[in-house]
Formats: structure tokens, sequence, C-alpha cells
């Protein structure tokens, strides 16, 4: 089976774009628009990686990012954000919080794929680990 990847975004044409740049590249795709929904859709997509904007209604990316860090049955998933927040500052609360990479928004389709692989490998995930993964 393909990678899972979780999009949390509530901006529709957002989501859309990332998922069609994911989808070109064989990764299966899901998408939550709140931090609250991300955090109910973890349990039953059990996503490989996560890719989180901070800017959220409800629950922000860096919160729901602190909670899944900090949780026993999430803490193993990579996160990347991807943010309109572009400061050192908000790149450094984003790393701290317990993100893996972090991506600021206008982005490069090129750039995006090769940190979201990038990110998988150091999680033991590759091009031929996905498809022997559940």
């Amino acid at each position: 089976m393909k990678a899972k990847i979780l999009i949390v975004d509530d901006d529709p044409d957002l989501t859309n774009l990332v998922k069609t740049i994911l989808e070109a590249e064989d990764y299966m795709v899901y998408a939550a628009e709140s931090g609250e929904e991300a955090l109910g859709e973890v349990p039953k997509v059990r996503p490989d990686l996560i890719i989180l904007d901070i800017i959220l209604p409800g629950i922000d990316g860096y919160d729901t990012c602190k909670i899944l860090k900090t949780d026993d049955h999430t803490n193993f998933i990579p996160i990347i954000i991807l943010s309109i927040k572009c400061s050192v500052k908000d790149r450094v609360v984003g790393l701290n919080k317990g993100a893996d990479d972090y991506i600021t928004k206008p982005f490069d389709p090129d750039e995006l794929t090769a940190r979201v692989e990038a990110v998988l490998r150091g999680y033991g995930h590759s091009p031929i680990s996905r498809g022997k993964r559940n």
C-alpha cells in the first residue's frame, strides 16, 4: 500500500492543489479542515505523514502538532508544517512544537514533494518500502 498523507488546511483550493501534487507521486491523500478534525481522523486514517497548516479554525496548527507529538499513539507520525507564517520565529516555534520540517507558502511543488520524500525517508519510508507498509 502507498504511503498515506493527511493534509490539514482550511483552504479547499490549497488542499486540492497539494492533493493533486501528491497523488501524482502515488501517495494516498486524505484531508481535514481543522485541528479538531485532524485529531479525529488520525486514528482512522493512520497516516504515514501529516502536512499541517498553522492558521486553522479552533485548535491551531501549533497546538495540533504539540498534541500529536505528545501522544504515545501518534508521536511517531512525521509532521511537515505548510504555512503562510514565514518569519524565523514562526518556523522555530513550529519546529519546537515537534514538526519535522517547515515549508512556507507559496511553495514550489517540486520542493514539496522532495521534502515529503526526505521526511518519509528519515522515518524509514522510501519509494520502495512504501509498497510494503500496512
